[in-house]
Order: C-alpha cells, then structure tokens, then sequence
C-alpha cells in the first residue's frame, strides 16, 4: 500500500514537471529561433509588395520639329526651313508665315490608349523685337468642318522662348482629330527674323 502510494505520488509529480518543462521548450524556441522566420516572413512580404506595387508609366508626348510642317500656300513664297525651324525666308517682303502640323495619337499608357493624358502644350521659338510666334491647338470632330481652337501658346518679342499654354480639355482620339497651326508675325519689319524650332503635347 505504501508502494503504491509512492509511485503516484512520483507519477504526480513527474506529470508536473513536464507540464512546466513542454511550454518552457516552446518558450526557448521562439526567443532563439522563431523569430527569424517571421521576420524573414514580413521583410520578403516588403519585398513582394514593393515588386508588385503598380510604377507610374513614363509620359509619352507628342513631338514635331519646325521644318516638318505643311506650310499654307499664302505662304510659299515667304518661308524657308532650317534642319529643324521654320522662319522667313532671306529677302522675303512677307509679314506672316503659316504652317500646321498634324498631331497623330502615341497611344500613353493610360486606361483607355485614344487619351494620351496631356495637358500642355509648348512651343520653343526666337522673335526679335516686332515679331510673335503662336501655336494653336485646334480639335476637330470626325467628319466636321469646323476646327475648335483648344489653347495658344505665344512668344512676343521674346518674352517666352519656351512658350506654354494649358489644356482644359480632355485629348481624346476616339471621334476627334487635332493639329497645332503655328503662326509667324513681323510687323513694322521686313527683315526680322523669328523662328519656330519644336513643339511638343504632354
């Protein structure tokens, strides 16, 4: 009897102990080793949302260089080209230049790929005094007649070489065209000498 009575008591006493020592392992456990895969855990989840999270995609703009214009016929006896502008040609008596350029889609990476995002137009030009240069963006509907002018950009006497003007309407090539008609003004002069170099939509 009391044999007996000893060995529960060690059995008690055993069973005990292990209940205290199994969590005190798992205790150990996680402060030595644990840890480091959960932190590794988090650091790679870091990682693959940084990876995954969506980049801003680079603006496409649409560009055109002065001497690639269609120039108006009022006007052939008056301009001349450089490698990249368009200006009065030497000896012309002529007081106004016109030309227009075509704006054709770049596709941006937008949502829908017919609006391109831009909001500014620019032109880059030199107008002595006397002189000014404008770019106008027109839009026409699909099968219309009558162009719709967006915005100007302008440089008067060289107070803005790279002139800029802001869209408040959406480019849309879905029903609509649109073409930038640019302008070159002398007046009181027969000799002055402006010259418009780029244009660009972004």
């Amino acid at each position: 009897m009391k044999h007996n009575v000893a060995n529960e008591k060690r059995n008690k006493t055993w069973r005990a102990l292990l209940f205290v020592a199994v969590p005190a392992v798992f205790l150990l456990a996680s402060f030595s080793g644990a840890g480091t895969p959960v932190a590794s855990s988090v650091k790679a989840s870091a990682v693959t949302d940084e990876v995954s999270a969506p980049q801003p995609s680079p603006r496409r703009p649409w560009t055109a260089v002065g001497s690639t214009g269609a120039v108006d016929e009022a006007s052939l006896k008056d301009y001349a080209f450089g490698v990249a502008d368009i200006g009065f040609r030497s000896g012309a008596t002529g007081s106004l230049v016109v030309a227009r350029y075509n704006v054709t889609n770049t596709f941006d990476n937008n949502a829908n790929p017919n609006k391109p995002g831009w909001t500014t137009l620019e032109m880059g030009s030199t107008t002595p005094n006397s002189t000014i240069i404008e770019a106008k963006l027109f839009q026409i509907k699909a099968c219309d007649t009558a162009p719709n002018l967006l915005c100007t950009a302008r440089n008067r006497s060289s107070d803005h070489p790279c002139a800029t003007c802001q869209l408040t309407t959406t480019i849309d090539f879905t029903n609509s065209l649109y073409f930038v008609e640019v302008t070159l003004n002398r007046f009181n002069s027969t000799t002055a000498q402006p010259r418009m170099f780029t244009l660009r939509l972004y």
